[in-house]
């Protein structure tokens, strides 16, 4: 599947590339990669690292956990945790002021809290996983840390590549945005189906969004059915249906803001399915910009900057980029708290 794109300059299709093309084409991998960034902001990627068998068992953990009894999946509800990390029941997350068809859970690399009275609030927002008992599911923490491990391996790999395609040395991004050490996330996430869609834009699976304080994404969609929606530049929204064996990239506000707007991080959806055609599983990986310290754009060649594209429809929410460039950590957690209203009033008032 390629990306079309019309006489308006418009996509209509998300492009596949190839890692393999790493040894045997760098060039034509980086020239896919530098027009799916500045033109795009969404990509499918192949020949990564991840096994197939390792993915099996990923969705099979992952169904397994939702099947769970709800008293279980409750002991790990994320209003124990003032890192956001955990369970969440269906309809318990808001997009855009909705809430949205989906029951999660959300996980980290593992780390401890260290937050004391007098560090930046923000610090709060690192520490230890909420899990399951591990006699109700074996093996369900060690397989989704795994994946933590294994995403953000071809997450930086992704990052690298696109310092070079942008005319970056290739660990520009990283040295400069991302913390060694810093605790990444990923959830998992159940869409259950629902009997009929509204008139207009259909049942809210997850909000049209942008996603924050990340330099980019990586999902992997457990189920062949359709839902995630991206839109391009007319308003259009583009189906960026299932293709096995494949993760669906995306850009995060980060890469946008310190490339100075030559990246692209669109805006997308997720429609719920429909009666029939079962629940949908999505596994998304974020790779988080550090928290800590005021964020600074690149320097960016001219060519590249000259390239960017006109102001779309999948700018909104740039009114936000100074907030998040000023304080990233205080950005971040607003919106974990506007996002799960619940956690925030408990753990922080006022």
């Amino acid at each position: 599947m390629g990306d079309t794109m019309p006489g308006n300059g418009d996509f209509t299709a998300i492009p596949v590339l190839d890692l393999g093309l790493v040894q045997s084409d760098k060039p034509r991998l980086l020239a896919q990669l530098r027009h799916a960034l500045i033109h795009i902001g969404f990509f499918y990627v192949s020949g990564h690292c991840i096994s197939d068998a390792f993915l099996a068992e990923l969705k099979r953990q992952t169904v397994a956990f939702f099947d769970l009894p709800a008293n279980e999946k409750l002991a790990a509800d994320k209003i124990h945790s003032p890192t956001f990390l955990g369970y969440s029941v269906l309809g318990n997350e808001i997009t855009k002021g909705q809430r949205d068809n989906r029951e999660q859970f959300d996980f980290a690399s593992e780390l401890p809290a260290t937050w004391h009275i007098g560090s930046p609030v923000h610090e709060r927002l690192t520490g230890p996983n909420l899990w399951p008992r591990d006699e109700v599911i074996p093996g369900f923490q060690h397989t989704m840390l795994s994946f933590i491990a294994q995403a953000q391996e071809l997450a930086e790999q992704l990052v690298r590549l696109a310092a070079e395609s942008l005319g970056l040395p290739h660990n520009t991004l990283l040295d400069k945005y991302v913390e060694p050490g810093q605790q990444q996330r990923a959830k998992i996430v159940k869409y259950p189906a629902v009997d009929q869609m509204a008139p207009s834009d259909g049942v809210q699976g997850v909000g049209p969004h942008r996603d924050v304080a990340s330099l980019l994404n990586i999902l992997y969609q457990a189920s062949p059915q359709p839902g995630l929606q991206v839109q391009n530049h007319s308003g259009e929204w583009i189906d960026a249906v299932p293709i096995p064996g494949t993760f669906v990239v995306n850009i995060g506000t980060g890469l946008e803001h310190f490339t100075q707007g030559v990246a692209t991080a669109t805006t997308h959806r997720v429609v719920s399915p429909l009666t029939g055609q079962g629940p949908r599983y999505s596994i998304p990986f974020f790779l988080g910009t550090r928290l800590d310290t005021k964020l600074d754009p690149v320097e960016m060649p001219q060519e590249m900057l000259d390239a960017r594209p006109a102001r779309v429809v999948s700018d909104s929410g740039s009114q936000f980029a100074e907030q998040y460039a000023r304080d990233p950590g205080v950005y971040y957690l607003l919106n974990r708290i506007s996002s799960h209203r619940d956690v925030g009033s408990k753990h922080y008032p006022g």
